[in-house]
């Protein structure tokens, strides 16, 4: 039986169960849940002398199915991946937040010359906005309207032409007509007569459009007129003027129209899915873009019940004060309707940057710190910003010159990003569990040795594991060296998934042990020692393979082979390893490690 990382033979067992890769992915963001159930159970305040105890309390799991857990060390019944503490994935999760961005020290001189001006994330009140359009109309309810009740002839008119101004009280005109002039003589006798013929002959009167004015005018004089007086009703404009002087006119013929302008309606036009929005009593805003500087608050006096089937529009009608007369019929109108108003925290709008990743605020710290902050945003209106995470009330932020503090924050960002780039293999480390991950990889690498060299096929499931790792490594670790051997490894471990024939899976192994090999040597040389691991190389095709035995087995051809001795290690790498092997030692029998049992064709 030859030797492999980790890979065997699955035990025959009820717990065993087939798993996808999509299932692999869910159950590794159930990880932190099954950390923290795990860590309930621990008692981390104990003395030292409850040590048993804390070791009976002690939780293992498998790194690539977390859902499994276990009270021994041992191996993972469904893929025989060495089982590590559930404490480790606590601190594997503390290790990597680190994603704030750098504070920044201004000294104060150079935030004078700066111009930083700072405010608070404040509670204050507002809504959703509507913007649409209007146009101003006439006030309907100050138009009134003069029309012909009998037949006559206009003898007299004091107004010309439309656009005469008329106080309330003016003659507008005088009426020669027969039929008023017997009804004012019927008058005349009845006010000799009984109080109910003085009431009936009134009434005719005022049936015929006499006004109450023209009548006290006849009682006074006891004479009837032969042109009898029209007065205006209101104070306004002529909007509409229908004859000129001696004109017949008829029953039910319109004479005149007074329209008052001392206030106005804008009827705006609101589309369909607003509509819902908005409701009587709500507040807008009116802004005339031919009148600058003009802006008006008003609100919603009445919401027409219908939509215009062509424009998918409802009306909605406003009144304004015009007692200066500036708003005239026609003009054009901007309407803000504010919608949904409520207290919320918000900023000055111009104190948020944006970017591709989203809205970020710089935050005062105090004595010249600074640090930018992603928040997320709300409703935008006003000139304010509603916060609805990433900022508590009262904080101090910066409302000017913040771009040129956010832009030093993204320089030095940016270089802390390309240190770490740069940062060395050798000075990379992994948490206990995500080295366990990576060694998956290598697992993959062993298991494809020995299928080369035992002659048997391979088995998809046991490298869909290994083909994993990179998408679950790659967040904490995408900005550092160890993202071109996880990516280059991925790559490699597909294609000897998809290989059809021996000689595809030959260069599927040599590209993985290529792109694991910088890791294996000048990142963790002490790890990979330690399990007792070994890399050799043909020496004319130079293609590399990676096994646990001392005797080599070319799994390419029958040329020489050539033993890569591991780097020399320091004192600390060699504790270490020491240390490594110990506790692989001391793993209860039976565990599957990189010293294990092999694979079973």
């Amino acid at each position: 039986m030859s030797h492999s990382l980790k890979f065997k033979k699955l035990p025959n067992t009820k717990h065993y169960k087939k798993h996808t890769l999509k299932a692999l992915l869910i159950s590794f963001v159930l990880v932190s849940l099954s950390a923290g159930f795990g860590l309930q159970s621990l008692n981390l305040n104990a003395p030292a002398h409850a040590n048993e105890k804390n070791k009976a309390a002690e939780k293992w799991t498998c790194p690539m199915h977390p859902h499994y857990i276990a009270d021994d060390y041992g191996s993972c019944p469904i893929c025989g991946m060495d089982l590590v503490k559930i404490q480790s994935i606590k601190e594997a999760t503390e290790d990597s937040k680190t994603n704030e961005k750098p504070i920044i020290t201004i000294a104060p001189e150079t935030m004078q010359n700066m111009g930083v001006r700072l405010a608070k994330a404040e509670a204050s009140k507002f809504g959703k906005n509507i913007r649409s359009f209007g146009i101003v109309k006439e006030n309907e309810r100050l138009q009134s309207e003069i029309s012909a009740r009998v037949e006559g002839w206009v003898e007299t008119l004091n107004i010309t032409a439309v656009g005469d101004e008329v106080e309330k009280g003016d003659v507008l005109f005088e009426i020669f007509s027969p039929e008023l002039i017997v009804s004012q003589r019927d008058f005349l006798i009845a006010l000799k007569q009984s109080k109910s013929a003085q009431n009936n002959i009134t009434r005719r009167l005022l049936s015929f459009g006499v006004q109450q004015k023209a009548l006290k005018l006849i009682e006074q004089k006891r004479k009837v007129r032969q042109n009898l007086p029209f007065f205006a009703t209101q104070k306004g404009t002529i909007a509409e003027l229908n004859v000129t002087p001696g004109t017949y006119k008829q029953k039910a013929m319109t004479i005149a129209k007074i329209q008052a302008y001392s206030s106005i309606w804008v009827i705006v036009n609101v589309s369909e899915k607003d509509m819902s929005f908005i409701s009587k009593g709500t507040q807008t805003t009116i802004h005339f873009p031919n009148l600058p500087g003009k802006t008006i608050k008003s609100k919603v006096d009445y919401i027409y019940p219908n939509v215009d089937e062509k424009t998918r529009t409802g009306r909605v009608r406003l009144i304004i004060d015009n007692k200066d007369g500036t708003l005239r019929p026609g003009t054009y109108a901007d309407v803000v309707f504010e919608t949904q108003i409520s207290e919320r925290l918000s900023v000055p709008s111009e104190a948020v940057l944006k970017d591709q990743n989203g809205s970020y605020v710089v935050t005062a710290l105090g004595n010249g710190k600074f640090q930018s902050k992603e928040v997320k945003l709300g409703l935008v209106t006003g000139g304010r910003s509603e916060i609805i995470s990433g900022l508590e009330r009262d904080q101090k932020i910066v409302i000017s010159s913040q771009f040129l503090i956010d832009s030093e924050s993204a320089l030095r960002e940016s270089f802390r990003k390309l240190e770490r780039h740069q940062l060395p293999l050798s000075q990379i480390k992994l948490s206990k569990i995500d080295q366990a991950k990576f060694d998956h990889m290598v697992d993959a690498a062993l298991y494809i040795h020995e299928a080369l060299t035992k002659n048997f096929e391979t088995n998809k499931k046991y490298l869909e594991p290994a083909i994993a790792i990179k998408t679950i490594l790659w967040p904490n670790y995408k900005e550092t060296k160890l993202a071109n051997i996880l990516t280059k490894t991925e790559t490699a471990l597909i294609q000897a998934e998809n290989s059809k024939t021996k000689s595809e899976l030959k260069a599927a192994l040599n590209q993985i042990i290529n792109a694991l090999e910088p890791w294996m040597h000048q990142g963790a040389p002490a790890h990979y020692k330690s399990k007792g691991l070994h890399l050799f190389k043909s020496k004319e095709s130079g293609n590399l393979w990676l096994q646990i035995s001392t005797s080599p087995a070319n799994p390419y051809n029958k040329e020489q082979t050539e033993l890569i001795p591991w780097p020399q290690l320091t004192k600390i790498e060699q504790k270490d390893a020491s240390k490594e092997g110990e506790e692989k030692q001391q793993a209860p029998r039976g565990s599957h490690s990189m010293r294990g049992s092999g694979h079973d064709k």
